[in-house]
Formats: structure tokens, sequence, C-alpha cells
């Protein structure tokens, strides 16, 4: 039993086989085209600019005791939490709806700084309690973490 192959029949198979890589070239030009302009457009905006979390430390008289405040631009504010409860800048807890409920000012961002050990399923309860529409998550460095271990009444 053999199999013979006329002219004809392998010459459909040349021109399906051409015009399969024909539609395979087109659609790879596409698709290098759609990713070019994508990556492309011209930004008329400006990043925002970083948002330092840095404790500055000025000793006390009397204590000699850490005094914490954060620089941040603008009027943002800043809602620290250890784990266990949300403090404020100057390391006094505070409960987060009150304090976004007495913001005032145009479209103020509210940063919810995390300890970078905490859990994901904390950090995402946390979050879930801070209900603010312009919400930032980030991270404390290592000052703020050293702050957080030697302010008094606060335990990590």
């Amino acid at each position: 039993m053999s199999i013979n192959i006329t002219a004809q029949e392998n010459a459909q198979e040349n021109a399906m086989t051409e015009i399969a890589l024909a539609l395979a070239m087109g659609f790879f030009s596409l698709m290098v085209l759609t990713l070019i302009s994508m990556g492309a457009g011209q930004s008329g905006t400006r990043a925002p600019s970083v948002l330092s979390l840095a404790p500055t430390v000025t000793p006390t008289a009397p204590q000699n005791q850490a005094a914490i405040t954060a620089t941040a631009p603008g009027n943002d504010l800043i809602i620290i939490y250890d784990g266990k409860r949300f403090l404020d800048t100057k390391l006094r807890p505070v409960d987060p709806q009150t304090v976004i409920q007495s913001m005032t000012g145009p479209a103020r961002r509210v940063v919810l700084a995390l300890d970078p050990s905490l859990p994901l399923k904390d950090a995402m309860a946390a979050r879930a309690r801070v209900n603010a529409p312009n919400l930032v998550v980030s991270g404390l460095d290592e000052r703020w973490l050293k702050a957080l271990s030697t302010a008094p009444g606060v335990s990590r």
C-alpha cells in the first residue's frame, strides 16, 4: 500500500502553510505595535514627591525622651499601626475613624504606616479599619521601629 501525493495536493498544502505563516506574522506585528504604543505616551503630570516617614528626634530636658514628629508634604495625615493599636505621629493612641472624620482641607491623604514584619492578614485588617478615600499604605523604616520600641507605653 503506497500513498501517492499529486502535485495539486502538495500545492494546496503549501498555500495553506503560507497563509498561516502570513497570518501569524500579521498578528505578531499588531502585538508589537500595540506594546510599543502603550508605553510610548507622554505624561503631562509629574509624579508626587516622596513622602518622608522618618522621625525627627528631639530630646526633652527633664526626661530626655524622644519626641517624634513626622514631616509630610502638604496636609497628609499619618496613622501608625504597630500591630495592636493605631497611633499618631507623637505615638499617642488614636481612633482612626474619629481622626479621619475630623479632617479638614481639600482631599487630604491618609498615610497608614505599618510595621514591615506585620503579617499580611493583620495588615489587611488594619487597612480595612482605616476607611479613607485617599489612603496610602506604607512601611515603617528602622528609625520609626526603634522609636516605637523605646517609646513609653508603646509595646511591640
